[in-house]
């Protein structure tokens, strides 16, 4: 487990009474994102998402005003956390101040944020833990220690190198898998296959040929199937942070959250840079109704791609932002226009701004 919070304290679910009916559709678009009966053109884009790679993410600066928390920030053997990021966000996710903590694992908050319910997050490296706390006055004590995180995920040293076992793989199934993923990108499933096959034949040991497999199975809808050739990709190459990305989208598709959290934490701890891992992280957390949590993840992904903008209309209208929401919803279908999703939000965008389902958006 590598996020979690104190067992006196509830996991942040933020709901309203008076939240609009139509936002509550986006339920249903969650189910389309985490279940393998996700569209073909939606798959094709979540392909996509293993193919690209930015650079993201920036440190907030301490905010003034008075002292509002302070305390210290320990490992899961007791040892002071250096340079942990910690920040503090309202109910709706909304960041209010954050700091890192000194050599000796000690932080302080300063804000001048009103009293009341708020969520506290950490964060080192793969591991973050967050509480709900109720301010009531400045000056709050508190201190956390990180979750003890398994030997597999030990983070990767130095900068992302290519695995050695790709190194040895033939040009014949290396052109094999290039025929697949270009048969995949144009929906043809069926040549995808065959492609895969043949680069399975030349190379038996090929992990992203698995890899390549499993989104294929997710688009013939075999959840199951797809598992396991992730699996099976992970198990060939234990240094391929995309094998692990493929597990947590298939994780994902069958609604196995917590499953799906591990993998992409395994992959961000071998690719710390991996936007898809972090994209795939938020959807688990949703997924886990941590909304806010979901949010800070993609807050961290600062990408302009179409599920990226879904799912992060997802986080906001279950954090009652429903104009962001809309915005970002409105950019999915700018970009996405063709995806079996669109008409829904479509719908969805429409009945927020009161309009016409034919003249809510024009791409």
């Amino acid at each position: 487990m590598h996020t979690g919070a104190g067992s006196s304290r509830a996991v942040l679910h933020a709901s309203s009474s008076s939240r609009s009916h139509d936002y509550l559709k986006v339920d249903r678009l969650n189910r389309l994102f985490t279940s393998g009966r996700t569209g073909l053109a939606s798959l094709s884009l979540f392909f996509l998402l293993l193919l690209l790679c930015l650079d993201s993410g920036a440190q907030a600066p301490k905010a003034g005003g008075q002292e509002l928390l302070h305390g210290s920030v320990f490992t899961a053997q007791g040892q002071p956390a250096a340079e942990a990021a910690v920040e503090l966000r309202d109910l709706h996710g909304i960041k209010v101040a954050s700091a890192i903590t000194d050599g000796t694992g000690n932080f302080e908050i300063n804000s001048a944020a009103a009293p009341g319910e708020y969520v506290f997050l950490v964060s080192s490296g793969y591991q973050i833990r967050y509480e709900q706390v109720l301010l009531a006055q400045p000056g709050l004590e508190l201190s956390l220690a990180l979750p003890a995180a398994a030997a597999s995920l030990a983070p990767a040293s130095g900068r992302y190198i290519v695995s050695a076992k790709q190194l040895g793989i033939p040009a014949k199934a290396r052109e094999r898998l290039a025929a697949a993923q270009e048969s995949f990108r144009k929906l043809k499933i069926d040549e995808a296959e065959q492609e895969i096959g043949g680069a399975l034949r030349a190379y038996p040991a090929f992990a992203q040929a698995f890899a390549m497999r499993a989104f294929i199975r997710l688009a013939q809808k075999d959840g199951n199937g797809a598992v396991e050739d992730a699996k099976r990709a992970a198990s060939l190459d234990a240094e391929d942070a995309e094998s692990f990305v493929a597990l947590a989208m298939c994780y994902n598709s069958l609604r196995e959250f917590q499953e799906a959290e591990d993998a992409a934490w395994h992959a961000l701890s071998l690719r710390p840079d991996s936007w898809q891992g972090r994209l795939e992280l938020a959807k688990a957390s949703y997924g886990q109704d941590r909304f806010v949590v979901a949010l800070r993840e993609m807050d961290d992904l600062n990408q302009d791609f179409p599920d990226v903008h879904l799912v992060r209309a997802n986080v906001l209208a279950r954090l009652n932002r429903e104009q962001e929401a809309a915005a970002e919803f409105e950019r999915f279908l700018r970009q996405a226009p063709e995806d079996p999703r669109s008409e829904q939000v479509r719908r969805i965008v429409a009945r927020a701004a009161g309009v016409a389902p034919s003249s809510a958006f024009r791409p």
